[in-house]
C-alpha cells in the first residue's frame, strides 16, 4: 500500500472514531420508573450535590404528584431527604410513588413494603452503606455473621440510623486570595 492510501484509511479511521466516540459520549440515558415517570440523566442528587450520569448508580427516587422526580445515587441519601422535608423544601403529601433498587435483582421496589441492612458509613458524608431487601429473611441472610449491620424495616429508619457519622471539615474560601487574581507561581520548587 502506498503511503497516500495509508494516509486516507489513518485519517478515515480517526474521523469514525472521533465521530463515533462523540456521539457515544453525547447520547443522554433515561431512568424510567415502574410508574411509567422518566428521567432524563445527567441530573443532581439533591442531598450530595453529585451529578448521577448512569441508571446503574440510581438507587432511590420519588415522584410527586405534580411529576417531579428526584432521584438519589444512595439509599441512605434517599432517606435523608425523605426524613427531611423542612431541611430539602418539600411537601411529604405531595409524594406520589417512591421507589429503591433492591440489593439482588437490582430492580425498584416499594420502599414502604422493604427491609433494609444498614452498614457502616463508607464514604464520609455520604452515610452508611445501606441496602433494600424485599424480604426480610433476604436481609438477615446478607447480614449473616456482620456485627456491624443491622435489618430494619422502613417505618423503623430514623434520621440517627441515615446520618453521616463522620465530621468532614470544610475550607472557607481564603479572604487573602481573590478568583481575580493571578495565582501564584513558582511552587515548592522553586524554593
Amino acid at each position: 500500500m502506498n503511503i497516500r492510501v495509508q494516509r486516507f484509511f489513518v485519517t478515515m479511521m480517526t474521523v469514525f472514531l472521533i465521530t463515533g466516540a462523540s456521539n457515544y459520549l453525547n447520547a443522554s440515558q433515561e431512568v424510567a420508573l415502574p410508574d411509567g415517570s422518566k428521567v432524563e440523566l445527567p441530573v443532581i442528587c439533591p442531598v450530595c450535590e453529585m451529578k448521577i450520569e448512569s441508571d446503574s448508580v440510581v438507587l432511590g427516587a420519588l415522584v410527586f404528584a405534580e411529576g417531579k422526580v428526584v432521584l438519589f445515587d444512595n439509599i441512605s441519601e434517599f432517606f435523608r431527604y425523605l426524613l427531611s422535608p423542612q431541611t430539602f423544601g418539600f411537601d411529604p403529601n405531595k409524594i406520589k410513588k417512591s421507589f429503591v433498587v433492591e440489593h439482588e435483582s437490582k430492580k425498584f421496589i416499594d420502599p414502604k413494603d422493604s427491609f433494609y441492612v444498614i452498614g457502616p458509613e463508607t464514604v464520609p458524608m455520604m452515610g452508611p452503606e445501606m441496602n433494600a431487601f424485599s424480604k426480610r429473611e433476604e436481609a438477615e441472610k446478607f447480614t449473616s455473621g456482620a456485627a456491624d449491620k443491622k435489618v430494619l424495616a422502613f417505618s423503623e429508619v430514623s434520621l440517627q440510623d441515615v446520618g453521616p457519622r463522620k465530621k468532614v471539615l470544610r475550607l472557607k474560601p481564603s479572604e487573602s486570595f481573590k478568583p481575580d487574581q493571578k495565582p501564584m507561581t513558582g511552587g515548592h520548587s522553586s524554593h
